[in-house]
């Protein structure tokens, strides 16, 4: 999961340096409809970079109306696309710019849809490729029947980050089925960033994210600590892709977390607290509280969370050793209340999680249901009316 703030000029000032110890993108705005962000620079753009985050730029769209002089979709394409290359974005490498759409600006239903379809159309002959759309879901269920079947089709190319805020996952709409980015707060909290600031977060695999941008690795994690191998491992044959921390006696944990070994090792499973894992393929970060603070994980729960962890080591070795999102895992009672999570829900003892439906549909429903039954033979498991996926490591046998 890499994980993101979106900014504007509301956030001052920001030390990226400090972002990047915690997160792996930046979204910034661009502009305003024609007003352009004063903090939108050369300056920022290149912060971003410098601090390794995956850059994406945003314009706030306001459609065509008298107040700016009816400026319909393709003008503010072009518009937008000179100011974000005046500052150094460049596709690819960077994201695809990304259009805000969650206003009417006092305009009708079809009039938006128009002057969204103008902007695409313009974005996509000038660039050669499509851009992002962001939205939310009570704005965008209004526009959508003035969106016929070409129009959907059209929409559909473009990646879609989608707002919802206070719920556990989002929501799917037409025609996209899911987001690749999900902003989950406008309350969140940064390192580098003074105030609450809108959260972000992949919800398909991190791998989708960087093809967009056609990047072939994801950006360098600033906070990584940086260690000299230990002795005993100087002269040892170490394989591409294990951390320098992981000790000579643990690389075979490493490799395959899979196994009982792996899972029973004390001193391997500390040593993944540690350095931010729960397990070799899945970390504490993605198992935080999608509350707006983002809680971590307690220590307290540390037990149950790594062995659900080194349960789903199980479960994505069985699904072909692929990345296995998660959307949803910790929650604080209070978050839990919010979402209208069951009282004894597993995800207050941080061995629960949820799995969206594109998750499910990339190895197929039944696949995916049989791995889970055998993998959670002593665990819940449980098929939601959306398509998603529940399981948890609670010691005994449930399903719904």
């Amino acid at each position: 999961m890499f994980t993101g703030p979106d900014v504007s000029e509301h956030q001052g000032d920001i030390d990226w340096g400090k972002v990047a110890k915690e997160h792996e993108f930046a979204m910034v705005r661009v502009s305003d409809g024609d007003v352009k962000d004063r903090f939108y620079s050369r300056a920022r753009v290149d912060g971003v970079r410098k601090a390794g985050l995956l850059f994406g730029p945003y314009n706030f769209a306001r459609v065509a109306s008298p107040q700016n002089n009816q400026r319909d979709g393709a003008a503010e394409a072009r518009m937008v696309l000179g100011l974000a290359k005046a500052a150094g974005w460049k596709w690819p490498g960077d994201l695809p710019l990304l259009y805000d759409f969650e206003t009417d600006n006092g305009q009708p239903p079809e009039k938006c849809a128009r002057h969204l379809l103008q902007f695409v159309r313009t974005y996509r002959k000038a660039e050669n490729h499509y851009p992002g759309i962001y939205t939310m879901p009570g704005f965008w269920q209004r526009l959508l029947p003035h969106l016929p079947g070409d129009d959907r089709r059209l929409i559909r190319r473009c990646f879609l980050w989608q707002a919802e805020w206070g719920v556990d996952g989002p929501r799917r709409l037409e025609p996209w089925g899911e987001p690749v980015l999900w902003q989950w707060t406008d309350g969140g909290r940064s390192p580098g960033i003074s105030g609450p600031v809108d959260m972000n977060r992949t919800t398909a695999p991190e791998k989708r994210l960087l093809d967009l941008a056609k990047r072939k690795d994801r950006p360098p994690f600033v906070g990584d600590e940086q260690q000299p191998p230990r002795e005993d491992d100087a002269a040892s044959d170490r394989p591409e892709g294990v951390p320098e921390w992981v000790s000579s006696k643990a690389i075979n944990h490493w490799v395959e977390p899979w196994s009982d070994a792996a899972a029973r090792s004390s001193a391997f499973r500390t040593a993944l607290w540690r350095h931010g894992h729960l397990s070799p393929h899945f970390t504490r970060k993605e198992a935080r509280c999608h509350d707006p603070q983002h809680t971590d994980v307690p220590e307290g729960l540390r037990a149950s969370a790594q062995r659900h962890a080194f349960n789903l080591e199980r479960l994505r070795h069985r699904l072909g050793d692929n990345p296995l999102p998660i959307l949803s895992w910790y929650r604080t009672l209070a978050w839990n209340t919010q979402v209208g999570g069951v009282v004894n829900s597993r995800h207050l003892q941080a061995d629960g999680t949820d799995f969206t439906v594109g998750t499910v549909n990339i190895v197929g429903s039944d696949r995916f249901d049989r791995a889970c039954d055998q993998v959670f033979t002593n665990g819940g498991f449980g098929r939601y009316a959306s398509g998603s996926r529940h399981a948890d490591s609670r010691g005994s046998r449930a399903r719904w």
